[in-house]
């Protein structure tokens, strides 16, 4: 705690030198402006673009470029957004199949807080009506990534209290050529694209296939499977006119993996983390998804510039999973070792059979359909107007999605270590929620000699309705409207060093179906820091989150049960504030060069007022929260270190990452502590020729066996260690 705080003050202290010791150059620097700086935005939809623009920033952002993105072949979106300040990660299958991620500490579970896009159109199944993100695009189909904090996210919604993140795929444009990638080991993983272009018109296929094991064992010896196929086409045409073109992109993803919200006491994790229960024996998921979206770019005249994108992504999602016990126990608290409960826990293993019906298990399919659909239209013009350059944008998007969910479950006896099904299946929730949003913002990038100021907002009117599908049940509707706005400052000491500052308001939105008395979740976002970018780039942001209202959201997946599904809770007042750094350089000793890169988090995030909980997700319903209780699942210190060697063809590369301690839960009684961990990842690569490489690849080298998550249901393991090998060659 101290060592992190004396480095918050001496952050600080040397942002104060850079400005004293820098002033006498800024009379001959002029910043370089957003249009200066060349990026192909010829068909990919970037919204920072480069690295170079992230620096002139005003606000928080960073960008994850192509080259960082190949060199460890991340399969583990986890992995590779652990090298961003800022972002929190909770783990939960060791595979990154669903990620929870936070930012500046806003709670990261299913991402249900953060705004994510592809190509810069909103990605979750249902953004509004159903928010968490149980899809998440491959990271094989990815060119970069784009984080955004603070006021960088103002524009950003519908949920972006802690941040937003851009996934933009490979580009259209490009040589011609036919990829092809092949690995194994732990993972096979199969890709192949070919891009073309002729007389105006350009394409861009892939096929991505990816399968193996879950990690973990069942105690019949069988291996819990899963394989996921990802399909992307773009289609590209040129038209008469300057700047005019209209792209075509289409994909289609399937997932079907034997995964399970179930894990393990505490002991039987200290014995081996990487068995499952027989309870989840038939645990299955099961996916398919279509996305389908049509881009039109245009320059108007006096060089304004019009994107139009019309969207529609559907989703099917069935999870067959272990529920419940039938006398309805509260199993976490049997798994977390609350009681004595060895009878109980002797079923899940399967190691004794079930005595009668109350202590049958409860398997539940929760089968869900959803769809999101819009159109979205961004204008921009870049003008000089007196002494001042204005990069003004506009933005207007018209949205609809839906979720529709048939929950039903059934019992089971455990009979000598197998499932045998009753016949007595029933509906546990056949609702449907629908929500229509119109979103606007407005922003103008103002550059004045060495400053430049990005004030924006953006304003959403949406309406939810609930319908809950029976005939006893009655239709029911909520709307609000929100306006967040912000502003950010930039302001450039010289060529090489710039101070920042900003202050902005976050907001997560109430859901369908909720109460009236449940409040949107809303902060005031303030942040300061400077970067450096020579001799070496050097980064630090300190930021400060003053909650309004803190908010949390029932669902299965964080450990509520059926009862509290969907529902939301407020939780008053809260504090989030922290440091974020990083420092990066390449040193070179002739043909050899050394690359390093260093990111540091710390974070203190907790509730600023006391009272009786009523959220599962939080702690035990009527515990109590006190001031300064924990928010959970955000560790007080991170860091990653990445460091490697690179020689002509050859290249090895090491990426360390740590996390400290984090608690499960808020309430004090019962609240578990998560030990800190840290996984060193390696990676080495050998160019043979100009199109062609081969590959290795090891994460968590040291086999280090690490909890991750106590949510949903027990003690879960991160990845052991996994080896892949492969080659990739173009044609």
């Amino acid at each position: 705690m101290k060592s992190s705080l004396l480095l918050f003050l001496f952050s600080l202290s040397l942002s104060a030198q850079v400005a004293t010791t820098s002033s006498v150059e800024t009379s001959t620097f002029e910043p370089e402006r957003a249009e200066d700086i060349q990026v192909n935005e010829e068909d990919t939809i970037y919204i920072i673009g480069s690295q170079e623009r992230t620096f002139y920033t005003p606000g928080s952002a960073h960008f994850i470029d192509k080259k960082e993105l190949q060199k460890f072949k991340y399969q583990d979106v986890n992995r590779v957004l652990d090298k961003v300040p800022g972002v929190y990660i909770q783990e939960e299958d060791g595979l990154g199949l669903r990620p929870n991620i936070g930012l500046r500490g806003a709670h990261p579970h299913r991402s249900k807080k953060v705004t994510l896009m592809e190509d810069g159109i909103l990605v979750g199944p249902a953004p509004y009506a159903a928010p968490a993100a149980y899809y998440f695009p491959s990271t094989s189909r990815l060119d970069t990534m784009e984080v955004f904090k603070g006021p960088s996210s103002v524009q950003y919604g519908p949920n972006s209290v802690g941040g937003a993140i851009n996934m933009v795929t490979k580009p259209l444009q490009g040589p011609k050529q036919i990829e092809v990638e092949l690995s194994s080991g732990t993972f096979t993983q199969m890709r192949v694209n070919n891009r073309g272009s002729k007389d105006g018109f350009s394409w861009f296929i892939e096929a991505n296939r990816k399968q193996g094991d879950l990690l973990r064992e069942l105690p019949n010896g069988e291996e819990a499977d899963f394989e996921q196929n990802d399909f992307l086409l773009k289609l590209g045409q040129r038209l008469p006119g300057n700047g005019h073109s209209i792209e075509t992109k289409l994909s289609y993803a399937t997932e079907d993996s034997d995964e399970t919200y179930l894990g393990l006491t505490f002991g039987d994790f200290n014995q081996d983390a990487f068995v499952r229960y027989s309870a989840s024996q038939d645990d299955n998921l099961q996916y398919q998804r279509f996305a389908g979206q049509i881009t039109h770019k245009i320059t108007l005249p006096e060089g304004s510039k019009l994107t139009t994108a019309l969207y529609h992504h559907q989703m099917r999602r069935d999870w067959e999973k272990f529920n419940d016990f039938a006398f309805r126990q509260d199993f976490r608290s049997v798994l977390n070792g609350a009681a004595d409960t060895d009878d109980l826990i002797s079923l899940l293993r399967g190691t004794r059979d079930s005595a009668n019906e109350q202590e049958y298990l409860l398997i539940g399919s929760n089968d869900r359909r959803y769809f999101s659909q819009g159109v979205q239209a961004t204008l921009s013009k870049n003008l000089d107007w007196g002494a001042t350059n204005h990069d003004l944008s506009l933005g207007l998007r018209v949205h609809r999605d839906q979720v529709r969910r048939d929950h039903s479950e059934v019992s089971a006896a455990m009979i000598g270590g197998e499932l045998v099904y009753q016949n007595d299946e029933r509906k546990t929730n056949t609702n449907q929620d629908t929500s229509q949003a119109l979103a606007l913002y407005a922003q103008d990038e103002i550059l004045i000699g060495n400053l430049a100021t990005k004030v924006g907002f953006r304003v959403e009117r949406v309406e939810h309705e609930r319908d809950p599908r029976t005939t006893s049940g009655l239709l029911s509707k909520n709307s609000e409207s929100v306006f967040v706005p912000g502003i950010g400052f930039n302001y450039s000491l010289n060529n090489n060093a710039v101070l920042l500052a900003g202050i902005n308001k976050g907001v997560t939105l109430v859901g369908p179906g909720q109460s009236d008395d449940i409040e949107p979740e809303e902060a005031i976002n303030y942040e300061a820091g400077f970067r450096i970018k020579a001799p070496l780039y050097f980064e630090t942001i300190a930021f400060y989150s003053d909650y309004k209202n803190l908010k949390g959201v029932c669902s299965f997946s964080s450990g509520c049960s059926n009862d509290n599904i969907d529902t939301e809770f407020n939780g008053g007042a809260g504090e989030i504030y922290g440091l974020e750094s990083l420092l990066s350089h390449t040193f070179q000793a002739g043909a050899f060069s050394f690359p390093v890169r260093l990111g540091y988090t710390f974070t203190v995030a907790r509730f600023k007022n006391a009272f009786i909980n009523t959220n599962p997700e939080w702690g035990p319903t009527g515990g109590q929260i006190r001031v300064n209780d924990p928010m959970p699942y955000v560790p007080q210190n991170q860091f990653n270190l990445g460091t490697g060697v690179n020689f002509k063809g050859i290249s090895f590369d090491l990426n360390l990452t740590w996390k400290d301690q984090i608690a499960d839960q808020a309430v004090a009684e019962q609240r578990a502590i998560i030990p800190s961990y840290g996984v060193i990842d390696t990676a080495l690569a050998y160019q043979y020729n100009k199109t062609g490489k081969v590959f290795l690849r090891v994460n968590n080298l040291l086999d280090n066996t690490y909890l991750v998550s106590l949510r949903p249901f027990g003690a879960r393991p991160g990845s052991p260690r996994t080896i892949v090998a492969g080659f990739n060659q173009s044609f």
